[in-house]
């Protein structure tokens, strides 16, 4: 059996050990967020008693349990993306390649839209174009998009790139996960304070002779991970927290053309790597 010393530590192990960079921070982490409060309440209250809940725990991770942490927090994030998109009128990568965006000058946009086009074999198309044919237009854009991304994976290269694109993905799943982060939190502040009944809350609250001795160091650890993060989910993985990062991580990607462009220029590939797209 497993002793309540030793998991923690094979549990962080096994994260630090877990995928690559951006499947760590971008699809795990914003699982772990969720649970943080709930794991540090049983460790904190229940620390001397867990034994074969430490063993199980150990289990689950060795079992694949991080990996189901990782892909549900990533398809919340691909679920809530959509809307996002929609909301904001596009992707933000295909929103800076069209002519009525100004985010990119024109000068630049114009020589991006030459060499893309070259690399996807379509010819973009003109202002009028895509203003009579909207959609037709975005799926140019789009194509050129996966398509830049694809020629921008080496993480060596293009390191700022992938720390935006990690950014984006973990402000999106985070954001995804929002509701059941808050949920957690609250539920944990509840049981903290009413586990031995709100009568015993009450009692203990008069008769308590300063704030120090109102709770046990468990409970005051557990109390202020829950209030913290339920900050965090509230004041910080919102909306606007994902949109920044999201046309951060497009400004940089468009950015890239330069890097493309010069090494084409001086007769070199790019550097790529067989690794999966980001997402």
């Amino acid at each position: 059996m497993s002793d309540v010393r030793e998991f923690p530590a094979t549990v962080v192990d096994a994260i630090l050990k877990f995928g690559d960079r951006y499947e760590r921070t971008a699809r795990l982490y914003p699982a772990l967020l969720v649970l943080a409060p709930l794991v540090v309440t049983v460790i904190s209250l229940y620390g001397q008693v867990l034994g074969i809940l430490g063993t199980v725990a150990t289990s689950l991770v060795a079992c694949g349990g991080l990996v189901l942490l990782a892909d549900f927090a990533r398809n919340r994030g691909k679920e809530r993306e959509k809307h996002l998109w929609d909301k904001w009128g596009g992707a933000p990568s295909t929103q800076l390649l069209r002519h009525t965006n100004n985010a990119v000058d024109i000068v630049s946009k114009e020589r991006y839209h030459h060499f893309l086009s070259r690399k996807i074999g379509k010819v973009f198309p003109s202002a009028d174009e895509e203003k009579n044919d909207p959609a037709a237009a975005d799926a140019i854009y789009a194509s050129a998009s996966n398509w830049l991304r694809q020629a921008t994976r080496d993480e060596k290269t293009y390191r700022l790139l992938m720390n935006d694109n990690i950014s984006y993905g973990f402000r999106r799943n985070s954001f995804a996960m929002r509701r059941l982060g808050v949920t957690v939190c609250v539920a944990v502040g509840a049981w903290v304070l009413l586990r031995h009944g709100a009568s015993e809350l009450v009692v203990h609250m008069h008769t308590a002779k300063n704030a120090e001795n109102l709770f046990s160091a468990g409970e005051s650890t557990s109390l202020a991970v829950a209030f913290l993060l339920l900050l965090a989910w509230i004041g910080f993985f919102n909306e606007a927290a994902v949109r920044g990062a999201a046309f951060s991580y497009a400004d940089k990607l468009m950015l890239a053309c330069e890097s493309l462009l010069a090494s084409e220029s001086k007769g070199r590939k790019p550097r790529s790597t067989l690794k999966p797209a980001c997402t």
